[in-house]
């Protein structure tokens, strides 16, 4: 049916309850029909065509009817008994009509009209027909009695809604007790071993348990995981308001499986989006490192904030082709460009400067893994320090507004090549925003990132894939860890608020939570995977390795610690160096690692980062 016919069946409809209602409001009242009863029907029907009409009921869609939809119905239906009012008492000075009849008028339309459409949503969701079968549907339990789980259940009510909620579990014992939608809250989490003893549960056949409370805690998840690995049930999630489309707001058929980033138990990030596309648009914006993990992230966050160029950087040819396919399709009045660059080659990246005078810059090019830089301490020198101070001097240079150095929780107290060389990189970031005026110079610094590129995450899925069985360093080794988006949300977040505060000499450090113990984390991703730990898939301890540590910390001890407007973010006032004397140091490493010169490198980087010891290590590069 088209938009028109619709309107006209509303409408006869609506006309139709309203020649019932006066009629019968005439007929309780004098038990007696009106004598002009054609030029009285004409009247309430035309009112209230009219009066539904003006505050706009044939806009509302009825399948989705609520109580601000009802409270829509009650001012037009008043507006419309007023209107008839009016016309009969200019005709008739109300001399014919008691005045008690208006208001049970009022009442009947207002019951008839809205209770019609009342009606027509109870039976478009199918509640009231028997015909659905209950047995293919799936017994479920909710775990939050919240807005998102009284949603769940609204449309888990329809047939087509694949899921029977048959009770929920919540740790606020005020809820204990009472139902939502009729159904009942049975008690605490904890209680979900001892669920099936329960009245409402007993006679299901639960197999799956959903959460729908965003803000539940790294320990409850641990617990539901392993509590419903023992008892054969699957876990999902009602999905977050990131992850839901506007255009279909039904959360029944899009429950997704509890994945690694649920583990942490952490709240949405909120990205002020409005400062930052003040920031972005229409400016030249460079990111380099861009086919990685983190890079390929800030490409899709600020591609949206539209800006004039976006500048992807990157050594690696196939990483750079997958990130500009993904993104050059996104906004099509974005210029999006690709340049297969080494950040090492100065040469190259002047010509790069010079071609697209980037205003933002935001350096995510990095040697990252400490196994390798391990092995290949001069790379990772080279690329870490050397290629982050030719990327600095050109924004310098060529007046770029700001830069964002990407930096890791491994340059404190750093233990490995990768950890010293990424602080050598803060060192000389941090003194040179001191010293410069028209350039901001930010640095980031942050723990480990969910899901990135050879981390622990993916290397623990693929060995599970496999059959296992998975390698952990050590029992007792915890990592700080963050979803790459929340990462990238707060990496932007601080660049707007370096910029619009003016804040020089601080490093930006993210709020990663308490650490997560490995060893605990491969347990999880095993249960994660319906497998029991040290049955389905055995776990294999190997030590630590060269230049790994068994707990990584994001300050120092003598850090100035400073709180800012986002909770998430701190801001870490390190100690002061004379950048001349870092300029110096880092020209001397530069000349050594030309030279081929090892130990005249490692040395310099030692008195560059006194705190990194040297002291035992092996397969190097020399």
């Amino acid at each position: 049916m088209n938009k028109t016919n619709r309107l006209i069946l509303a409408s006869t409809i609506d006309g139709i309850c309203a020649v019932t209602a006066f009629w019968g409001a005439y007929w309780l009242r004098l038990e007696e029909f009106p004598q002009e009863l054609l030029l009285n029907t004409l009247i309430v029907s035309t009112s209230t065509i009219a009066s539904f009409w003006i505050l706009g009921v044939y806009k509302r869609i009825w399948r989705y009817a609520s109580i601000n939809d009802l409270i829509v119905i009650l001012k037009a239906t008043l507006l419309s008994v007023t209107i008839t009012a009016f016309i009969i008492f200019l005709m008739t000075r109300l001399e014919e009509i008691p005045r008690s009849t208006l208001i049970i008028y009022w009442i009947l339309l207002l019951a008839i009209s809205g209770g019609i459409r009342i009606v027509y949503r109870l039976l478009r969701d199918k509640t009231l027909s028997p015909i659905y079968n209950e047995n293919e549907r799936i017994d479920v339990l909710i775990i939050g009695a919240n807005e998102e789980a009284e949603s769940f259940i609204r449309n888990s009510s329809k047939i087509e809604g694949p899921y029977n909620v048959i009770g929920i579990l919540d740790n606020d014992k005020e809820k204990w007790g009472r139902t939502l939608r009729e159904i009942k809250v049975i008690g605490p989490i904890k209680q979900l071993k001892e669920v099936k003893r329960k009245k409402s549960v007993a006679h299901s056949k639960l197999t799956k348990v959903i959460i729908a409370d965003r803000n539940i805690s790294r320990e409850q998840i641990d617990f539901l995981l392993q509590t419903c690995n023992e008892m054969g049930l699957s876990l999902s999630r009602i999905p977050k308001l990131s992850e839901l489309d506007p255009a279909s707001p039904s959360l029944s058929n899009k429950i997704k499986p509890v994945e690694v980033e649920d583990l942490l138990g952490r709240p949405e990030t909120r990205l002020d989006k409005t400062s930052l596309k003040k920031l972005i648009q229409n400016k030249n914006i460079l990111v380099t490192g861009a086919g990685g993990t983190i890079g390929s992230e800030l490409c899709k966050q600020i591609i949206v904030m539209q800006p004039d160029n976006l500048i992807l950087a990157d050594c690696s040819e196939f990483a750079l082709w997958n990130i500009t396919e993904n993104i050059k399709n996104e906004k099509k009045n974005i210029k999006v460009v690709s340049e297969l660059l080494d950040i090492r080659d100065e040469r190259a990246v002047i010509i790069l400067f010079e071609k697209y005078k980037p205003e933002i810059v935001l350096h995510a090019a990095a040697l990252k893994h400490v196994p390798i830089c391990e092995k290949h301490p001069i790379e990772a020198i080279r690329t870490n320090t050397i290629g982050t101070k030719i990327i600095a001097e050109n924004c310098k240079k060529f007046n770029s507004k700001a830069m964002v150095l990407i930096s890791t929780d491994k340059a404190v107290e750093p233990s490995s090549y990768m950890g010293a060389s990424k602080r050598a990189a803060e060192i000389y970031i941090q003194n040179l925003d001191i010293d410069t005026k028209n350039t901001s110079f930010i640095t980031v610094r942050f723990g480990n990132v969910l899901g990135s590129t050879g981390s622990v995450v993916s290397l623990f899925q693929s060995q599970i894939e496999r059959g296992g069985p998975i390698t952990v360093t050590d029992k007792d080794t915890t990592r700080f860890f963050m979803s790459v988006k929340e990462a990238v949300e707060l990496v932007l977040i601080s660049l707007t608020q370096t910029m619009e505060k003016n804040e020089k000499g601080g490093i930006s450090v993210l709020n990663m939570g308490q650490p997560i113990n490995i060893d605990n984390l491969s347990r999880q991703m095993i249960r994660l995977s319906g497998l029991t730990p040290g049955k389905d898939i055995k776990i294999k301890y190997t030590g630590l390795r060269a230049g790994e540590k068994r707990y990584e910390k994001l300050f120092y001890d003598d850090e100035n610690q400073i709180k800012t407007e986002h909770p998430d973010i701190i801001i870490a006032k390190c100690r002061e160096f004379n950048l001349k004397s870092v300029e110096e140091m880092l020209e001397q490493i530069d000349q050594y690692i030309l030279k081929n010169q090892f130990t005249e490198t490692i040395n310099i980087l030692k008195k560059l980062v006194p705190e990194f010891s040297i002291d035992n290590k092996t397969q190097v590069e020399k």
